[in-house]
């Protein structure tokens, strides 16, 4: 287990963009960790609330009751949702890490040039494709859930079939969601087979 996750409590920040699915994604994760009797919070800073701005959300998962409702500050994952927001808010991304936060980024671009971009040389990072995984999976920039995926994989701290759950309940409940299911599920397991660690 990575240095960062080795603790009761782990502190997840996302950064994405309105209309990509960031904030469900994060929901979503801290349901599934409620699914395997783990506590979970989920909380979103949206700054203007509109399709394509940039969104920022915060997600704890831990073994004992969450007693803070404050923005993580200090993440032990970093989840990059938008390969854009690598160039308009770096800053914003890289602030409050240190050499033991896993990164974890939505992009076609080669690790190193991820690592030069955000400066981060020794990270422990990841990288999956999952705008091309929502593109071929259901035509359509949404990559939350294959970015799901791969973050199971990466982390362990949820389970691809915890999420499989999650995502099934939230799916047939919804009548507009039902039929998308199917492409979402088969997204998800994409996104955990495809991402890869950065050398």
């Amino acid at each position: 287990m990575a240095v960062a996750l080795n603790k009761p409590t782990i502190e997840v920040r996302w950064h994405g963009r309105g209309g990509q699915g960031t904030v469900t994604a994060a929901k979503m994760l801290s349901s599934a960790a409620i699914i395997r009797g783990k506590y979970g919070q989920a909380m979103p800073e949206f700054g203007l609330e509109r399709s394509g701005t940039p969104v920022k959300v915060s997600t704890r998962i831990s073994e004992n009751p969450i007693n803070t409702r404050a923005p993580v500050e200090e993440p032990d994952i970093v989840i990059i949702t938008d390969p854009s927001l690598l160039f308009t808010i770096k800053d914003v991304i890289v602030k409050g890490t240190d050499e033991n936060t896993i990164f974890i980024v939505n992009t076609n671009f080669p690790p190193e040039k991820v690592r030069q971009i955000l400066g981060i040389p020794n990270n422990e990072l990841w990288i999956v494709n999952a705008s091309q995984i929502a593109l071929d999976e259901f035509g359509r920039n949404i990559p939350n859930t294959a970015v799901l995926g791969a973050v199971a994989k990466a982390t362990g701290i949820v389970d691809l079939d915890s999420l499989k759950q999650e995502i099934t309940e939230s799916f047939e409940a919804s009548s507009k969601l039902r039929a998308l299911l199917p492409q979402n599920l088969k997204a998800l397991e994409r996104g955990y087979n495809e991402v890869y660690k950065a050398d």
